[in-house]
């Protein structure tokens, strides 16, 4: 006995080719939608870094001022703005080891420790720390970011910092002395010792 192999007529001839080209179609079509949800989440992902970074200094230097209860409110005080602090160098002097420093003097290392973190884990980082022990420190960490643009493709230009300012806009204002220039971002944190 012969077998025979139905054949498929002629008006279903490459239907499989059309189809598999018509999946491919949509499969990177998809693709490409995941794409860009990937540039999305690597933006988040940098946001999300550079606030946990400055939370860690922030937490850090609140430490310290706890630690050093004869300070004064304008020890801990360093309001240069933000190209004068992305310069600066302060001084050390390790009082925290040494132990022969005056309150004025550990609080003045804890600032340059606060600055030196700043400038060294965010890109081109700089600091303000405002405020008094009484009602707390506000610590403002500013740096610029590359990504920070309008949809022209300029630098972006952060949000001034009003009186009435609150919420997560208060925590991504700039303070106007900082005199942030476009591309730089802040962030700011309040503690309290």
């Amino acid at each position: 006995m012969a077998m025979s192999i139905p054949r498929r007529s002629k008006s279903q001839q490459g239907a499989t080719l059309i189809e598999a080209l018509v999946s491919i179609l949509i499969m990177s079509l998809g693709l490409l939608g995941l794409a860009g949800l990937q540039v999305g989440a690597m933006a988040f992902q940098k946001s999300a870094w550079s606030t946990h970074r400055v939370s860690e200094f922030t937490g850090n230097f609140g430490e310290r001022i706890r630690a050093n209860p004869k300070a004064t409110d304008a020890d801990y005080q360093y309001t240069a703005n933000y190209t004068t602090g992305k310069a600066a160098t302060l001084t050390k002097l390790n009082c925290r080891t040494s132990g022969t420093c005056t309150s004025a003097q550990v609080a003045a290392d804890d600032l340059a420790d606060l600055l030196q973190k700043a400038q060294a884990s965010l890109p081109q980082g700089s600091m303000q720390v405002t405020g008094t022990i009484a009602n707390g420190f506000v610590i403002t960490a500013m740096y610029f970011d590359k990504d920070f643009r309008k949809s022209d493709g300029t630098l972006d230009t952060s949000v001034t910092c009003a009186a009435t300012t609150t919420g997560v806009a208060w925590r991504n204002c700039c303070p106007d002395t900082a005199a942030a220039p476009d591309g730089v971002r802040c962030r700011r944190f309040t503690i309290f010792p």
